[in-house]
């Protein structure tokens, strides 16, 4: 299975998400076998490799500077792959063409939610394709047509497909790729994949704190950090900046609870972990099986609980693609309901208490299924902007009480309603009993900050444009280093023929010098043969001469 295998100092503005140093999210992957999400029921596929960190970056790409320097927007697409859900997150970024180039401001967030989740296509994965295909339309519709192949786009699943076969998942990849690889937008090799349970709690912490603008002041040491709880549908994480980091991972195992987040060479370490099956509809089928001990698997899909109304029956109840029969135990209520969650939270799962969640000075903000169930009890008030707001742990036990207690006729037609008694225990459970937090201690619940959804998509987007970016650079460095190794190639067969034609007329040279040595040779040889033909002629001229003078004598004498 794949994954994807990703800083921003936020000024404070009070209506505009201002990104003066550009803020980009570099991946730094190291990949490791058994981090994070090593809990009940889950699968290491092959599409998923956990990084151990991740790297803020404060410099904004040249190209991207030089790209947006006419249009001065460009685009990001997330889709989420939940377990209940599948989501897009679009964004919209622009810049100023006046100003500074690296300044920028997040515009907008366009979202749209088509359920179920891709998980619930297990048996059928050209589903699943389908409804991605609707998402890819509707982002479609809102980019330029022109700026389509400069958007980059990833499709990542979370606990949903986590919890599914290898087969299975990879079965619903594969149709959703060939959708995302012919949408038009721009995609990598990775575009489709699974998104680790780390990378959900950390990108989740970085889009909270980037949307109160708290980052820069814990930079700085001027403010603290706040910790996220999400609460999905198949999983559930925590992550936060500790006081004492060794005092938080006391007994724990870092590899599975610590990760290193560095923005703008500040090194964060953050306890993170997901925990996989603590999400809210897997907690409830964990719960049901756990309160019907006949049960085995292969066994007809039949559950009773105690947390559903007396009497009420639940007999299509689908989940990761399996319908269920649920129905109401004999002894249901509050009191029985919570027993049997604590059993679930404290002896079946993994959850570990989190001292420093307790303390007064550390602020709580929840997420995901956490708001939504806390709306729809009256923990948190509606508002337009969805905002949500503050309240108490023990709350969600007052809430909880009230669900349990309403009668199975007073069950409205929503798919939640008949689900509130056990998904508020369950809530309450995890955080009294599972994470530790008394009944009075102060918790925020949100789903929306400055109009923009909370949730890890926004820190996935930056990610996804630095990742783009960064293989642009990446292109181009290789484009040149590619040119330079042509020009390095091409004068060194330069130097080479230059070398030859040196040797060549060294050889000549030498020829030309054995030539006139060979000459200078003959010519003293000639010489010397000259002078012994002279000496010899000198010698014979004498000897005539000196025969006619003795000739004459002779004559001289017989006359």
């Amino acid at each position: 299975m794949r994954i994807w295998p990703s800083p921003f100092v936020l000024p404070s503005l009070p209506f505009a998400l201002l990104l003066p140093f550009c803020f980009f999210v570099a991946l730094l992957l190291r990949f490791g076998a058994g981090r994070d999400d090593a809990a009940v029921g889950e699968l290491q596929h092959n599409r998923l490799h956990p990084p151990d960190t991740r790297e803020i970056q404060q410099c904004l790409s040249p190209d991207l500077e030089a790209e947006e320097s006419t249009s001065g927007r460009f685009f990001a697409a997330v889709i989420d792959a939940g377990s209940t859900g599948t989501r897009l997150h679009l964004f919209e970024f622009s810049h100023e063409l006046e100003q500074e180039p690296s300044t920028f401001k997040l515009e907008a967030e366009i979202y749209k939610e088509i359920k179920p989740g891709v998980s619930c296509f297990a048996k059928t994965p050209e589903l699943a394709a389908e409804n991605v295909r609707e998402l890819l339309l509707t982002a479609k519709r809102q980019i330029p047509a022109e700026l389509w192949a400069k958007t980059p786009i990833a499709f990542r699943a979370t606990a949903g497909v986590r919890l599914l076969s290898e087969k299975e998942a990879e079965a619903i990849l594969s149709e959703i790729e060939s959708e995302v690889l012919s949408s038009g937008l721009l995609v990598d090799d990775d575009a489709v994949g699974v998104l680790s349970g780390t990378d959900e709690g950390v990108f989740g912490w970085f889009t909270l704190n980037f949307l109160l603008a708290r980052l820069e002041g814990v930079l700085e040491r001027q403010s603290k950090a706040v910790a996220a709880l999400d609460l999905g549908g198949g999983s559930t994480q925590v992550t936060f900046l500790p006081n004492d980091f060794n005092a938080a991972l006391k007994g724990l195992s870092k590899q599975k609870y610590a990760h290193k987040l560095k923005i703008f060479d500040h090194e964060l370490r953050l306890y993170t972990h997901s925990y996989l099956g603590n999400g809210l509809v897997a907690s409830r089928l964990g719960i049901a099986k756990l309160s019907s001990p006949d049960w085995k698997p292969g066994a007809m899909p039949s559950l009773h609980t105690h947390c559903l109304p007396k009497g009420f029956v639940l007999d299509d109840w689908d989940y990761a693609g399996n319908v269920w029969l649920i129905s109401a135990s004999s002894n249901t209520g509050f009191a029985q309901c919570l027993e049997i969650a604590k059993q679930y939270v404290q002896n079946v799962t993994d959850v570990k208490r989190v001292p420093q969640l307790a303390d007064a000075g550390t602020e709580l903000f929840m997420f995901g299924y956490f708001y939504d169930r806390a709306l729809q009890a009256n923990v948190v008030h509606y508002s337009l902007e969805q905002l949500g707001g503050q309240a108490q742990v023990g709350d969600f036990r007052v809430a909880a009480e009230r669900a349990c207690a309403i009668p199975p006729e007073a069950i409205g037609p929503e798919p939640w309603q008949p689900w509130q008694c056990l998904d508020l225990t369950y809530i309450y459970t995890l955080l009294h009993f599972g994470y530790g937090l008394p009944d009075e201690k102060t918790i925020y619940m949100t789903k929306k900050l400055r109009a923009m959804e909370v949730s890890w998509a926004l820190g996935a987007a930056f990610h996804l444009l630095n990742t783009y970016h960064d293989n642009m650079k990446r292109e181009r460095h290789e484009q040149l280093q590619a040119a330079l190794a042509r020009d390095r190639e091409e004068l060194e067969q330069r130097r080479r023929a230059v070398e030859e034609r040196e040797a060549a007329a060294d050889a000549r040279i030498a020829e030309l010098a054995n030539s006139r040595n060979l000459l200078q040779s003959e010519q003293r040889l000639i010489i010397r043969l000259v002078n012994a033909v002279c000496s010899v002629l000198s010698h014979l001229c004498h000897w005539l001469s000196d025969g006619a003078t003795h000739l004459l004598i002779a004559l001289r004498i017989i006359s």
